[in-house]
């Protein structure tokens, strides 16, 4: 005698949507912000422009909209407020620098939010 097996199973972007991975969905609204707000502490401050008003974010992108965001990002010698070389971490490549300190912890919130894991 036959055994007859029928598997049923949601579509890709019906299972996407349940673990709020859709395009755009909560998931990467959620770790564009985490990023961030861990970047936030690494960006250079002088008047704080820079870090806090420039600041533009979409759901997959953050920028930093002054006429020198760009010269800072690539030249700052971190001698200002909370500077590399005054002992803190605001400075160049921000975005690297706050990755390589705190990209596993964002990875592991947004894992948690979406029912996965790590590793």
């Amino acid at each position: 005698m036959a055994t007859k097996v029928r598997i049923e199973m949601d579509s890709t972007q019906k299972i996407l949507l349940k673990r709020s991975l859709n395009q755009n969905g909560a998931a990467q609204v959620m770790f564009t912000k985490r990023c961030a707000a861990a970047f936030n502490g690494y960006v250079p401050f002088d008047t704080g422009r820079l870090k806090d008003m420039s600041v533009s974010m979409t759901a997959t992108s953050i920028s930093y909209n002054t006429p020198y965001a760009a010269k800072q990002y690539y030249e700052n010698e971190g001698k200002g407020k909370q500077g590399t070389q005054n002992g803190g971490m605001r400075g160049m490549l921000w975005d690297k620098r706050s990755w390589a300190d705190n990209g596993n912890k964002i990875v592991k919130s947004i894992a948690d939010f979406v029912g996965g894991r790590v590793g």
